[in-house]
């Protein structure tokens, strides 16, 4: 279950290996990484409002790899257990702690993340 109480870390070891040490190729790959990251969340946050199993499944695949650019390693592994969870395309209730954590977690880690690409 997501406490509330856990601080997100930003973790940007996979980004840095990607860009070799390319300061603006870092910044664009963040820019575009926070655009989906919202704009999946926000389709998360629809979905499971309105009980759409396979759009959950969806944005969650589509998150679980744009976290790990972003570098929300935890919010990449309730990505993850949702992605699994809703293969199926059934609507899984009891999963409401992991998209609350992914949520939150968001709204957490993107003034943070605006901050790091400010400063690039």
């Amino acid at each position: 279950m997501y406490n509330i109480g856990t601080r997100i870390n930003i973790d940007l070891t996979y980004l840095h290996s990607v860009s070799g040490g390319d300061a603006g190729f870092e910044k664009i790959l963040l820019t575009s990484a926070l655009a989906d990251i919202q704009m999946n969340v926000d389709k998360l946050k629809n979905a499971w409002q309105n009980q759409d199993a396979e759009e959950v499944g969806n944005a969650a695949h589509t998150l679980k790899s744009v976290m790990v650019i972003a570098g929300l390693p935890q919010l990449e592994q309730y990505c993850k257990k949702l992605d699994v969870a809703f293969r199926d395309r059934l609507f899984h209730p009891e999963e409401s702690n992991a998209v609350m954590a992914i949520v939150e977690g968001w709204m957490e880690a993107k003034p943070k993340l605006e901050e790091l690409i400010a400063v690039y």
